[in-house]
């Protein structure tokens, strides 16, 4: 009796992923100053940007500054606004009770979808989505439109849930678009790519992010990985990963399982999760202007935590019990029990995982790069992979390091400048081109 439901999921789950709609428009928390014009509570409305041109907002006739008050009948507070957005059908009636100029009107329109990446003369777009664990992923690929099969690349992401679902022409690298101009270089320059989206992210279903655990995102990108391989505009012989922070623990366990020609990673770890956490602890206090003093005491009582936490596996109520005096940092670092806004369970498979045995085994020519002002890695990670790829196969590890860059590829020239200015820099594209020359070099052999 209990085969039949996991049928139906994985015959449900076979078909098209539906895509999600959009309201299009930039939505703010209300001011005070809002609040007391239109009598109002803090976080009871959000106030509009300029409405996104052919989407729901601007169809409906939503203008710059509108308060609106409640989409669909439901009060438009900011918490939780977005994912229940993502559960509204394409083409459903979306109203908007807003206040504009001391009147409340009522505006409407049906819920567009949302924009598509368009490609260009050099290469098309399709969308697709892959099945992991009974959801599925929406998966986003370029193919070059010359013809022909062509070098190809996976792009695994970073940890935070951050859509990849935008047109690559015309991205700058912020926040919300940080590796899209990467991509778009390797998508112009007759690679094949593929990027999919975190589950709960965007189209993709599953998640919550939260209570996702790193082997089960692990075989995502596995899925992922198969997609691309099938793909008949893919040389087989010629496909890469790249991998950007977390991204780069993913990538040697998904090439271990796939031949790939090579890995790139970039601002990641590959020494054991503790000790990374470890130089974190107390390296980016002293970025900060933290003093010597201070830091070695926080990395006396981080390392005590985190050894509870991560080696140990006690819960943060266990260790708030047995260990009194770290309560308060237990509390800081472990707030509703989540760690960087994930389960201790993600933290504690990332932690038991011999990196080093994957990097080893996986034969595939290795490029491990850290930029000069990236605050939140460490050069040791970097020459540690390479060393290890070497000594397993000479000659197929490579470290760079690449000045100007931070974690998210922002040209500030030391690590301070890049904490105080952090996702507010100017994109510095030059890894994308020793990305591309280290792979051109690998394909012809040199």
């Amino acid at each position: 009796m209990l085969i039949v439901p996991a049928i139906v999921l994985i015959l449900s789950a076979s078909e098209d992923l539906p895509r999600r709609g959009a309201l299009g428009v930039p939505l703010t928390p209300i001011t005070s100053e809002v609040a007391s014009k239109y009598n109002l509570k803090a976080g009871e409305a959000v106030i509009a940007g300029e409405p996104i041109k052919n989407l729901t907002a601007a169809k409906a006739g939503i203008k710059p500054g509108d308060v609106i008050v409640q989409i669909n009948d439901r009060p438009a507070k900011p918490q939780g606004l977005g994912e229940w957005v993502r559960g509204l059908s394409v083409g459903s009636a979306t109203s908007f009770k807003i206040l504009r100029e001391g009147k409340a009107e009522t505006l409407t329109a049906p819920l567009a979808e949302k924009p598509r990446d368009p490609g260009t003369s050099n290469y098309t777009v399709e969308y697709r989505h892959v099945v992991s664990q009974g959801a599925r992923m929406r998966t986003i690929t370029t193919s070059p439109t010359k013809p022909g099969r062509h070098p190809a690349m996976l792009f695994i992401q970073g940890f935070s849930p951050i859509s990849y679902d935008y047109t690559l022409e015309g991205s700058v690298g912020d926040v919300a678009t940080i590796d899209g101009p990467i991509l778009f270089e390797m998508a112009s320059s007759n690679f094949v790519t593929l990027r999919v989206e975190k589950p709960g992210v965007g189209d993709s279903e599953g998640g919550p992010f939260a209570d996702m655990d790193f082997l089960t995102e692990a075989d995502i990108y596995r899925q992922a990985m198969r997609q691309l391989r099938e793909m008949p505009s893919v040389d087989v012989n010629n496909v890469f990963i790249f991998g950007h922070s977390m991204g780069g623990s993913f990538g040697p366990m998904i090439a271990c399982e796939f031949p790939v020609r090579g890995l790139a990673v970039y601002g990641t770890a590959g020494r054991t999760w503790f000790e990374y956490l470890m130089d974190t602890i107390r390296y980016q206090g002293l970025v900060a202007g933290q003093s010597y003093e201070a830091a070695d005491d926080d990395a006396r009582q981080g390392a005590q935590l985190m050894a509870l936490a991560m080696i140990e596996k006690k819960s943060p109520a266990e260790i708030k019990k047995s260990h009194p005096k770290l309560a308060d940092l237990v509390d800081a670092y472990f707030p509703n029990g989540l760690f960087n806004g994930k389960t201790l369970e993600f933290w504690r498979q990332l932690n038991d995982i011999n990196f080093a045995k994957f990097w080893a085994k996986c034969g595939s020519h290795v490029l491990a790069v850290r930029g000069e002002s990236d605050f939140v890695t460490y050069d040791a990670d970097h020459k540690l992979i390479a060393d290890i790829v070497n000594r397993a196969t000479p000659g197929r590890g490579k470290f760079v390091f690449l000045p100007n860059s931070d974690h998210l590829f922002h040209a500030y020239a030391t690590e301070a400048e890049s904490m105080k200015g952090f996702q507010r820099g100017t994109f510095n594209n030059d890894f994308a081109k020793v990305m591309k020359d280290w792979m051109r070099s690998v394909m012809t052999g040199g």
